[in-house]
């Protein structure tokens, strides 16, 4: 709504304000209509003339009651949102002809995340189907994809949205790793594990040799030692000068889950145990265990994964966005470790292959391992084993060959 009250400042005052000049004048015009003293020097930040911070409430509101609104949230409840579309009408059109002045007038007028997201998405997504790498250079070095502006679970939708598009495009996101914001925004939350030999995993490797961030350095590490694993090569310890406390809880998961992959690791349970001691007092401790419990999934340890089932049956999942992919991940362990037991999971592949909510990033890893578990619950039978055989196929990782299928609860 920024760009809406500056419009409507301007056609009460009758001129644009464009520097120092016209904002002592408005400044004046201000006090004599409305009794407020709102500095020139406030209005020549807020305008742009010099640089400045976002316009704190007392600006907004003696701006709104300058155009005959009580405060700025009254302005922004009286604007109707069909005005809004001359907004987004103008976006789209500069979008082409004038990129730097679209993302202007999107960081003026969606200050908040709700409003900007879906627009983001769309934008992304079009200049990447239009092959137009100059122009998302320019959106990714925009404070609008600053992470700080968004939740966790807003930054994994725009990555889940955005991701896929850029797979299927085949972009070359390598143009983009000196970009501010593309690498925590994109890389970071579309952890494209089914390109690890391909695009994704040449810029996880490059920003390895480039980055300065100790966390960033410990993500890379632990996505290229997962490529190692998939592509049945020795993985090795990776280490980190962070503790538990200055890392994000789920990378710190994906850290622990390293070890689980690494072939000649003894005493896997009393590792585990360990991990699961050290993070049980924690708040939110449900998401220290998403990629640990998937690199368990993926090396097979269907015995950890019944150890760690009833180790944290007691915790609880609030399902905020984000969480509804742990639920997921969750009902596929359970159903891993009662198939294991003997019984029939009919009804559980049922649900997980209709409701269950998988990250796009890691889609194509759940389905093969959903094909798995189909064809030991149907008796081993054949046209299962191909379907599982197609899929690991297209996944192309060697460690997926037709024993690892057979073999899969023969540890």
């Amino acid at each position: 709504m920024l760009y809406q009250l500056k419009n409507n400042v301007s056609q009460k005052c009758g001129f644009k304000i464009k520097n120092r000049g016209d904002c002592v004048r408005l400044s004046n015009m201000i006090l004599i209509d409305s009794g407020i003293d709102l500095s020139y020097n406030t209005l020549r930040r807020f305008y742009g003339v010099v640089k400045g911070t976002k316009p704190n409430s007392r600006t907004l509101n003696t701006l709104s009651i300058y155009v005959g609104y009580s405060s700025y949230v009254d302005f922004c409840a009286a604007y109707p949102q069909k005005k809004n579309w001359d907004i987004h009408q103008k976006i789209y059109n500069s979008i082409v002809i004038d990129p730097k002045y679209a993302l202007e007038l999107m960081n003026d007028e969606f200050i908040s995340p709700e409003s900007c997201l879906e627009l983001l998405i769309t934008l992304i997504g079009g200049l990447t189907v239009a092959k137009n790498v100059e122009i998302l250079k320019l959106v990714f070095n925009s404070p609008l994809l600053d992470p700080k502006r968004y939740n966790y679970s807003e930054i994994l939708y725009l990555g889940n949205c955005v991701g896929p598009v850029f797979k299927q495009m085949e972009t070359p996101i390598q143009e983009f790793i000196s970009t501010k914001y593309f690498t925590p925004t994109i890389f970071n939350s579309f952890v494209d594990i089914s390109s690890l030999n391909g695009n994704y995993g040449t810029y996880c490797k490059n920003l390895a040799n480039k980055t300065t961030n100790k966390e960033q350095t410990l993500f890379t590490a632990c996505i290229m030692e997962l490529r190692k694993f998939l592509n049945n090569q020795p993985v090795r310890l990776v280490t980190s000068a962070l503790n538990i406390k200055q890392i994000h809880p789920i990378l710190y998961g994906r850290y622990k889950g390293v070890e689980i992959l690494k072939k000649n690791l003894k005493h896997k349970e009393i590792y585990t145990q360990k991990f699961i001691k050290k993070i049980a007092k924690k708040k939110n401790k449900i998401d220290y265990l998403y990629e640990f419990l998937f690199a368990c999934i993926l090396a097979g340890e269907v015995q950890l994964l019944k150890f760690v089932q009833e180790s944290t049956a007691h915790y609880k999942i609030s399902k905020p966005y984000y969480q509804e992919y742990h639920y997921s991940l969750f009902e596929l362990r359970d159903a891993i470790v009662k198939l294991k037991s003997g019984a029939n999971i009919s009804k559980k592949l049922i649900k997980l292959k209709n409701e269950a909510l998988f990250r796009n990033s890691c889609r194509d890893f759940i389905e093969l391992f959903i094909s798995i578990l189909d064809y030991h619950n149907s008796g081993k039978k054949r046209a299962i084993l191909d379907i599982y055989l197609a899929k690991a196929r297209r996944l192309n990782y060697p460690i997926f060959d037709e024993a690892y299928c057979r073999n899969y609860f023969s540890k």
